[in-house]
């Protein structure tokens, strides 16, 4: 996915830092992807709490970070663009219990991370690898594995799930290679799973780490998320509406979304054609 962290800046500037107002005055995709309130409720349903600290990986222009402050007593933000940083930094910047990062998920055996703090209390690296060593209650990548290599996407994620704290949760969100928009005209992500591919993911982190995993279903998609399913809970025939909206794309169709996932629902194949894919890995208690 192409950064548009720069014209965001630009955005936040004209509108005097008014993500709202950015949203009335704007037609642009990009501006929507960012700053549209739809983008938290992918992750508003989680039951984070005051006590809770949260590791954000990928600033995904301070989309979700908001909701994430508000809930959590901490939360740390990595990312490697300091331009990605500086529009969270610009949406966010007053809340004393956000620490923005640049730097990445440091591999098995790393000893210096390399993490630097971003225009904040400039703590020092003594400090921020404490972050690290302590762990998190919630390591979240929203947008991550949209920009990563299906060959890397493993890798990823068990670095990411090496830091979450025993009962802690490891979340993260891609597109579905198959999903039912792309055969309708959509245009399709750089980086997307099949449904097996995105399952199998969360199955090794189970092997390598033991624990428990769930797939969950945002509807339309991950970025703009009306409705939530899960393995426990499918929709029936008829259940999913309202999916044929090109919020970020040309407005052309080949066929209706809805007749077609309807179809899937009820040859018990929703999962396979849904638009997006959450998934969530729980690791066991010490």
């Amino acid at each position: 996915m192409k950064d548009y962290s720069y014209e965001l800046l630009d955005l936040l500037e004209k509108y005097k830092g008014d993500a709202e107002a950015a949203l009335r005055g704007e037609t642009s995709p990009w501006c929507l992807y960012a700053f549209s309130p739809l983008r938290e409720n992918l992750f508003e349903w989680l039951e984070i709490g005051k006590k809770d600290r949260v590791l954000q990986v990928g600033s995904d222009y301070g989309s979700c970070t908001g909701l994430f402050a508000e809930r959590a007593g901490e939360v740390v933000v990595l990312d490697p663009l300091d331009e990605n940083l500086e529009v969270n930094r610009k949406r966010h910047g007053e809340k004393e219990n956000l620490c923005l990062v640049r730097g990445e998920l440091p591999k098995a055996g790393t000893e210096s991370l390399g993490w630097k703090e971003y225009k904040g209390k400039e703590r020092a690296a003594e400090e921020l690898d404490a972050l690290y060593k302590d762990g998190f209650d919630y390591v979240i990548l929203p947008s991550m594995l949209s920009g990563t290599e299906k060959n890397g996407a493993a890798d990823l994620l068990a670095r990411a799930a090496a830091l979450v704290r025993p009962g802690g949760r490891l979340l993260a969100a891609a597109e579905n290679e198959s999903g039912v928009r792309y055969f309708m005209g959509a245009e399709p992500f750089e980086h997307s799973f099949l449904e097996v591919e995105f399952r199998g993911l969360f199955e090794d982190l189970k092997e390598k780490f033991g624990g428990t995993a769930m797939l969950y279903y945002p509807v339309p998609d991950y970025r703009y998320p009306m409705t939530i399913y899960s393995d426990g809970y499918l929709p029936q025939t008829g259940d999913v509406t309202n999916i044929s909206a090109r919020l970020d794309g040309p407005g052309l169709w080949f066929g209706n979304e809805e007749k077609a996932m309807a179809n899937a629902c009820r040859n018990g194949d929703f999962t396979k054609f849904t638009n997006s894919f959450l998934g969530m890995w729980e690791k066991g208690k010490a």
